[in-house]
């Protein structure tokens, strides 16, 4: 997959043979981004269109109100590599900035959809918004379709059992640890990926050594608890149990972190990149009594976790 980091960096040569192009965040691409994408191959005419998406590398608000953007769902390369494994020819990912903001909403589909990509199809989310202060919506798009020659379409909403799949529903899921209802809105389970670093070394005293994820975290952690999930070790996916959280029985005031302890599994893992994926909550954190009592604890989310993943 081709990825142009800058409007000035697309070269309008490469598309002379038109483009479908899909416009959006992306966050997450849950189920509803997912439909998009599905409808961005469909209309690429077999192949015979250039499939685009063009997005942003950070969240809007990030610029317009950083004080409420909130933490993304999956990082610039995650997206990126979903992209990819979805088939999608070129990605245009810019930095929304002062400059991207100014934008009006017509230009940007003349100069940059139209001028630059060469759209023929161009789609996009009922919610989505372009262009200076988000003027630009599903019927001007619809109506600028008709007077520079391409067509425009509008995703609606997606739903699963509950609403509206939405990132705003998934982050709120993850707030509260319900990773089954996000793991049915993304339609694969919600995942974060890190680089191992040392911890305290307390688990492997205990007899669990957890690999725990330090620096840069890819992904939104869900709510402190333990977890049922995966952990994908030099390329191949192991069953792990997995907390998330400060150890409230030794460090109460530690900030959260995620530990993941991989089933059957010995070797050193410092400075390796692992994937932790959320499958189920077995329970909330807790403070226990005596050590005994946690290590009688940790046994059983293992055996849980076994039972639920075999």
């Amino acid at each position: 997959m081709q990825v142009v980091e800058s409007l000035d960096g697309i070269d309008p040569a490469e598309f002379s043979g038109g483009s479908c192009i899909a416009i959006g965040k992306f966050d997450g691409l849950h189920r509803g981004h997912q439909a998009i994408l599905r409808r961005l191959r469909e209309e690429s005419e077999g192949g015979a269109l250039r499939t685009v998406v063009v997005t942003f590398r950070n969240n809007p608000l990030s610029f317009l109100r950083p004080e409420a953007c909130p933490h993304p769902l999956m990082s610039p390369e995650q997206r990126l590599e979903a992209f990819e494994a979805a088939g999608i020819d070129v990605c245009v990912m810019v930095e929304f900035d002062a400059a991207f903001a100014s934008i009006p909403a017509e230009e940007f589909v003349t100069d940059v959809l139209v001028g630059k990509l060469g759209a023929r199809h161009v789609i996009m989310g009922a919610d989505f918004r372009f262009g200076h202060r988000g003027a630009g919506d599903g019927a001007l798009l619809t109506s600028l379709g008709a007077k520079y020659g391409f067509d425009a379409e509008i995703v609606d909403w997606v739903d699963d059992v509950s609403g509206q799949v939405s990132s705003s529903r998934v982050r709120e899921a993850m707030s509260r640890g319900d990773v089954e209802t996000v793991a049915r809105m993304f339609d694969r389970l919600p995942a974060v990926r890190g680089e191992v670093v040392h911890g305290d070394a307390r688990g492997r005293d205990l007899g669990f050594p957890t690999a725990n994820l330090g620096g840069r975290i890819e992904g939104l952690v869900p709510a402190d608890g333990v977890y049922a999930g995966f952990a994908t070790v030099g390329g191949v996916r192991r069953h792990a149990a997995i907390s998330v959280g400060n150890n409230p029985t030794f460090t109460p005031d530690e900030q959260s972190r995620v530990e993941a302890f991989v089933l059957d599994f010995s070797g050193d893992l410092y400075g390796e990149r692992i994937v932790v994926e959320f499958a189920k909550r077995l329970r909330g954190t807790e403070r226990f009594a005596s050590l005994e009592a946690l290590v009688e604890q940790m046994h059983r989310d293992v055996a849980e976790t076994r039972e639920l993943l075999s």
